[in-house]
Order: C-alpha cells, then sequence, then structure tokens
C-alpha cells in the first residue's frame, strides 16, 4: 500500500510540474531547482526527480550533468518535427480506427464535441475556458488513434500533446483558433461516421495544417516557445 501512495504522489508531483511548464509558468531556458520544488510541493526530492525524468523524456525540459535542469526551448525544428510525427500517426491509424469503429465510439467523439462547443459560445478571450477545452481537443485526437487498437502508438502520440498545449499558450488568438479547430473537428467526425477513409485522412490532413500554420506564425514572433 505504501508502494501504490508514492506512485499515486509521483503521478500528482508530475502532473503539477508538467502544468507548470506547459503554462510558461516558468521561462524556456529557466533552471529547476529540485530542492525548491520539493519545498513548494510539500514532497521529498524523489518524487521531483523522478517526475523531470518523465518531462525530459518527452523534450519539455533538458539536463546538463552537473549543472542544472533546464526549460527546454521548442524552436521550429521542434515543432516541424512533431506536425510531422503527428501526420504520420493520424494517417497510419485512420485505416484501422474506422475499421474498429462502433456506434459507441462515434456517440463518445460526438459528446466530446459538443462539450467542447459548449464552451466556445457566448465567450471572450477573458472568460474562455482554454485549459478545458485543450482536455476535450486532446481526448478527441487521442480517441481517434486509440481506435487503431495499437497501444504503444497511442502512447507516443499522447506524448506529442504538451508541445501543442504550449504553442496555444503564447496565441493572442486563442478563442479564435479553437472556433476553428471546432469545425475542423466536425467535419473529420462526419468522416470517420460515414467509414470514409479518403475522406478522413484528407480532414486530418487540412486540420494538421491548419495547426501547424498558426503554430509558425508564433514562431515568427516569438523564435521560440
Amino acid at each position: 500500500m505504501e508502494r501504490l501512495e508514492q506512485i499515486t504522489l509521483s503521478e500528482r508531483v508530475y502532473q503539477a510540474l508538467k502544468q507548470h511548464i506547459i503554462e510558461r509558468q516558468v521561462a524556456p531556458q529557466d533552471k529547476l531547482d529540485i530542492q525548491a520544488l520539493s519545498q513548494q510541493l510539500g514532497v521529498s526530492r524523489m518524487p521531483v526527480i523522478d517526475a523531470i525524468a518523465r518531462l525530459e523524456a518527452e523534450g519539455l525540459v533538458r539536463r546538463q550533468n552537473r549543472v542544472g535542469t533546464y526549460v527546454s526551448p521548442l524552436d521550429r525544428t521542434v515543432y516541424e518535427e512533431v506536425f510531422a510525427a503527428r501526420s504520420m500517426v493520424e494517417q497510419w491509424a485512420t485505416a484501422p480506427a474506422i475499421a474498429n469503429l462502433q456506434e459507441k465510439d462515434i456517440q463518445q467523439l460526438g459528446a466530446l464535441l459538443q462539450e467542447a462547443r459548449q464552451l466556445l459560445q457566448d465567450v471572450t478571450e477573458e472568460t474562455f475556458q482554454y485549459r478545458q477545452f485543450s482536455i476535450y481537443d486532446q481526448q478527441f485526437h487521442l480517441t481517434l488513434v486509440q481506435l487503431s487498437r495499437n497501444v504503444r502508438v497511442s502512447q507516443f502520440y499522447a506524448s506529442l500533446d504538451s508541445h501543442m498545449q504550449i504553442a496555444r499558450v503564447y496565441s493572442l488568438r486563442a478563442l479564435k483558433r479553437s472556433r476553428e479547430g471546432q469545425e475542423e473537428h466536425e467535419a473529420l467526425l462526419a468522416a470517420f461516421s460515414a467509414r470514409d477513409v479518403e475522406q478522413a485522412c484528407l480532414q486530418q490532413q487540412i486540420h494538421l495544417e491548419c495547426s501547424r500554420t498558426s503554430v509558425l506564425a508564433l514562431l515568427e514572433q516569438y523564435r521560440v516557445l
């Protein structure tokens, strides 16, 4: 039981640090002080060290021997690689996902889009619940990939989402792009519901290219995110 409690604690520390980094409450290149973080979170050093190891594997932090741990700056090269990886997974997963698609899956995906749609109604940039919308966005895409029934591919795909969340934090048009993305999601679900592999792959490409264009515009402004 003690071991289970430790696993739970490590996961909570990981999620807290990850959200801290994703929301850029610490800037790119900032040094992370393990001792200070453990004191702020009220935990020992070990859960923090475990969390940093996971964040390093995701490319969100980098460690330099005998120097320290730093928040990774994300440049155009990183994002081009992320979009290429997402495209590869999404295009590969579409056919088996549609082959496995059941009515309950369509209903689940539709429910996610309905929840997301409600967050976009009668809001401004200031009142828009971006974090919750991002959760629905992530769940929608991940569910489509998970329908391929390939666990390793799904895990890899999930690891790419943090970079996208960081990009959205920098956007001054988060609400506008979210509304556009919602329409693209609904077109994508329509293609899946029709069991049209060719159209679904096309909608995946359209959505990804729109996201890529938006992120590259941010990189022109900020250079790194």
